[in-house]
Protein backbone atom coordinates (compact mmCIF):
# COMPACT_ATOMS: atom_id res chain seq x y z
CA UNK A 1 0.00 0.00 0.00
CA UNK A 2 1.41 3.40 -0.99
CA UNK A 3 1.53 6.36 1.39
CA UNK A 4 -1.19 8.12 -0.64
CA UNK A 5 -3.47 5.06 -0.40
CA UNK A 6 -2.85 4.87 3.35
CA UNK A 7 -3.71 8.55 3.80
CA UNK A 8 -6.85 8.12 1.71
CA UNK A 9 -7.90 5.19 3.90
CA UNK A 10 -7.33 7.18 7.10
CA UNK A 11 -9.32 10.13 5.75
CA UNK A 12 -12.14 7.88 4.61
CA UNK A 13 -12.52 6.31 8.05
CA UNK A 14 -12.50 9.71 9.74
CA UNK A 15 -15.15 11.04 7.34
CA UNK A 16 -17.68 8.25 7.91
CA UNK A 17 -20.01 10.25 10.13
CA UNK A 18 -22.88 7.79 10.32
CA UNK A 19 -23.80 6.51 12.82
CA UNK A 20 -23.14 9.92 14.30
CA UNK A 21 -23.58 8.90 17.94
CA UNK A 22 -20.58 6.56 17.79
CA UNK A 23 -18.37 8.93 15.78
CA UNK A 24 -16.30 10.15 18.78
CA UNK A 25 -15.29 6.57 19.68
CA UNK A 26 -14.72 5.46 16.10
CA UNK A 27 -12.59 8.49 15.22
CA UNK A 28 -10.54 8.21 18.41
CA UNK A 29 -9.92 4.54 17.65
CA UNK A 30 -8.58 5.46 14.19
CA UNK A 31 -6.17 8.03 15.66
CA UNK A 32 -5.07 5.59 18.36
CA UNK A 33 -4.35 2.91 15.76
CA UNK A 34 -2.09 5.28 13.80
CA UNK A 35 0.49 5.30 16.59
CA UNK A 36 -0.12 1.93 18.20
CA UNK A 37 -1.86 3.40 21.24
CA UNK A 38 -3.50 0.72 23.35
CA UNK A 39 -5.90 3.12 25.05
CA UNK A 40 -7.33 6.61 24.74
CA UNK A 41 -9.52 9.15 26.52
CA UNK A 42 -11.37 11.94 24.71
CA UNK A 43 -12.17 14.97 26.85
CA UNK A 44 -14.48 17.76 25.60
CA UNK A 45 -16.09 20.73 27.36
CA UNK A 46 -19.62 19.98 28.59
CA UNK A 47 -19.36 16.34 27.47
CA UNK A 48 -18.71 13.12 29.37
CA UNK A 49 -15.23 11.73 28.63
CA UNK A 50 -15.09 8.96 26.03
CA UNK A 51 -12.60 6.19 26.75
CA UNK A 52 -11.38 3.02 25.13
CA UNK A 53 -12.17 -0.33 26.73
CA UNK A 54 -8.65 -0.34 28.21
CA UNK A 55 -8.31 2.54 30.65
CA UNK A 56 -5.30 4.84 30.67
CA UNK A 57 -2.66 3.99 33.25
CA UNK A 58 -0.05 6.21 34.87
CA UNK A 59 2.86 4.00 33.80
CA UNK A 60 2.82 4.47 30.02
CA UNK A 61 3.87 7.54 28.02
CA UNK A 62 0.84 9.51 26.87
CA UNK A 63 0.37 12.01 24.05
CA UNK A 64 -2.18 14.72 24.78
CA UNK A 65 -3.40 15.81 21.37
CA UNK A 66 -5.23 19.17 21.33
CA UNK A 67 -8.30 19.20 19.09
CA UNK A 68 -9.26 22.49 17.42
CA UNK A 69 -11.73 23.81 14.90
CA UNK A 70 -9.93 26.75 13.43
CA UNK A 71 -8.37 28.43 16.45
CA UNK A 72 -11.06 27.27 18.85
CA UNK A 73 -10.08 24.42 21.23
CA UNK A 74 -12.77 21.72 21.26
CA UNK A 75 -11.13 19.06 23.40
CA UNK A 76 -8.12 16.86 23.99
CA UNK A 77 -7.44 13.28 22.95
CA UNK A 78 -5.09 11.46 25.31
CA UNK A 79 -3.30 8.50 23.72
CA UNK A 80 -1.34 5.93 25.68
CA UNK A 81 1.47 4.52 23.56
CA UNK A 82 3.12 1.12 23.73
CA UNK A 83 6.77 1.71 22.87
CA UNK A 84 8.24 4.89 21.44
CA UNK A 85 6.14 8.01 20.97
CA UNK A 86 5.62 9.03 17.32
CA UNK A 87 8.09 11.43 15.73
CA UNK A 88 8.67 12.94 12.29
CA UNK A 89 6.30 11.79 9.56
CA UNK A 90 4.22 9.64 11.90
CA UNK A 91 3.57 12.61 14.18
CA UNK A 92 2.77 14.83 11.17
CA UNK A 93 0.17 12.32 9.94
CA UNK A 94 -1.32 12.12 13.45
CA UNK A 95 -1.71 15.91 13.61
CA UNK A 96 -3.24 15.98 10.12
CA UNK A 97 -5.71 13.24 11.09
CA UNK A 98 -6.59 15.10 14.29
CA UNK A 99 -7.71 18.12 12.23
CA UNK A 100 -10.09 15.97 10.20
CA UNK A 101 -11.32 14.32 13.40
CA UNK A 102 -11.96 17.72 15.02
CA UNK A 103 -14.13 18.82 12.08
CA UNK A 104 -15.93 15.48 12.09
CA UNK A 105 -16.70 15.86 15.80
CA UNK A 106 -18.31 19.21 15.10
CA UNK A 107 -20.46 17.85 12.29
CA UNK A 108 -21.45 14.80 14.35
CA UNK A 109 -22.44 16.94 17.33
CA UNK A 110 -24.72 19.09 15.16
CA UNK A 111 -26.24 16.05 13.46
CA UNK A 112 -27.07 14.43 16.81
CA UNK A 113 -29.46 17.33 17.35
CA UNK A 114 -32.46 16.12 15.36
CA UNK A 115 -33.53 19.70 14.79
CA UNK A 116 -30.40 20.38 12.74
CA UNK A 117 -30.66 17.35 10.51
CA UNK A 118 -32.71 17.37 7.35
CA UNK A 119 -35.00 14.40 6.71
CA UNK A 120 -34.08 12.15 3.78
CA UNK A 121 -36.75 13.76 1.61
CA UNK A 122 -35.20 17.21 2.13
CA UNK A 123 -31.77 15.83 1.22
CA UNK A 124 -33.25 14.47 -2.01
CA UNK A 125 -34.78 17.88 -2.78
CA UNK A 126 -31.39 19.51 -2.20
CA UNK A 127 -29.81 16.99 -4.56
CA UNK A 128 -32.40 17.65 -7.26
CA UNK A 129 -31.60 21.37 -7.13
CA UNK A 130 -27.85 20.79 -7.22
CA UNK A 131 -26.06 21.22 -10.59
CA UNK A 132 -25.18 17.53 -10.76
CA UNK A 133 -25.68 14.76 -13.30
CA UNK A 134 -27.92 11.80 -12.33
CA UNK A 135 -24.84 9.60 -11.74
CA UNK A 136 -23.24 12.30 -9.57
CA UNK A 137 -26.45 12.49 -7.52
CA UNK A 138 -26.29 8.71 -7.04
CA UNK A 139 -22.73 9.01 -5.74
CA UNK A 140 -23.69 11.80 -3.32
CA UNK A 141 -26.74 9.88 -2.06
CA UNK A 142 -24.62 6.83 -1.30
CA UNK A 143 -21.95 8.94 0.39
CA UNK A 144 -24.50 10.71 2.61
CA UNK A 145 -25.93 7.29 3.52
CA UNK A 146 -22.51 6.34 4.93
CA UNK A 147 -21.03 4.35 2.04
CA UNK A 148 -17.26 4.21 1.58
CA UNK A 149 -15.59 4.73 -1.79
CA UNK A 150 -15.41 0.96 -2.31
CA UNK A 151 -19.09 0.57 -1.35
CA UNK A 152 -20.05 3.26 -3.88
CA UNK A 153 -17.96 1.60 -6.59
CA UNK A 154 -19.60 -1.76 -5.90
CA UNK A 155 -23.12 -0.29 -5.83
CA UNK A 156 -22.73 1.76 -9.02
CA UNK A 157 -20.50 -0.57 -11.04
CA UNK A 158 -17.78 2.08 -11.24
CA UNK A 159 -14.12 1.63 -10.36
CA UNK A 160 -12.72 3.17 -7.17
CA UNK A 161 -10.64 5.53 -9.33
CA UNK A 162 -13.73 6.66 -11.25
CA UNK A 163 -15.65 7.26 -8.00
CA UNK A 164 -12.81 9.48 -6.78
CA UNK A 165 -12.92 11.37 -10.09
CA UNK A 166 -16.67 11.87 -9.66
CA UNK A 167 -16.14 13.15 -6.11
CA UNK A 168 -13.56 15.71 -7.24
CA UNK A 169 -16.00 16.95 -9.89
CA UNK A 170 -18.84 17.07 -7.34
CA UNK A 171 -16.70 19.00 -4.84
CA UNK A 172 -15.88 21.55 -7.53
CA UNK A 173 -19.52 21.98 -8.57
CA UNK A 174 -20.81 22.36 -5.01
CA UNK A 175 -17.95 24.48 -3.70
CA UNK A 176 -16.83 22.03 -1.00
CA UNK A 177 -13.43 20.44 -0.47
CA UNK A 178 -13.99 17.17 1.39
CA UNK A 179 -16.50 14.43 2.12
CA UNK A 180 -17.18 15.84 5.59
CA UNK A 181 -18.06 19.22 4.05
CA UNK A 182 -20.26 17.57 1.43
CA UNK A 183 -22.15 15.50 4.03
CA UNK A 184 -22.53 18.58 6.24
CA UNK A 185 -23.93 20.57 3.31
CA UNK A 186 -26.42 17.85 2.33
CA UNK A 187 -27.46 17.05 5.91
CA UNK A 188 -28.09 20.70 6.75
CA UNK A 189 -25.41 21.38 9.33
CA UNK A 190 -24.03 24.88 9.60
CA UNK A 191 -20.51 26.09 8.94
CA UNK A 192 -18.46 24.56 6.15
CA UNK A 193 -14.87 24.16 7.39
CA UNK A 194 -11.96 25.64 5.41
CA UNK A 195 -10.06 23.57 2.87
CA UNK A 196 -6.67 24.00 4.53
CA UNK A 197 -7.81 21.93 7.49
CA UNK A 198 -8.05 18.83 5.30
CA UNK A 199 -4.92 19.07 3.20
CA UNK A 200 -2.91 15.90 3.68
CA UNK A 201 0.77 15.91 4.50
CA UNK A 202 2.86 15.28 1.38
CA UNK A 203 3.54 11.59 0.68
CA UNK A 204 7.02 10.21 1.30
Amino acid sequence: MTTSEKLMGIAEHLMELDPVRTYPQRGATVLASLVGAHSYRLERPDEEPVSSESALTANEPTISLPLRRGRTPVGTLHLEIVGDAPVGKELEVLKWASRIYSKGLGCAERLVDEGSRRPGEAVEQTLRRAPLTPRERDVVSLLVAGSSTRDIASETGLTVSTVNTYLKRIFSKLGVHSRVELIARMAGTATIPPRASYEAPPPD
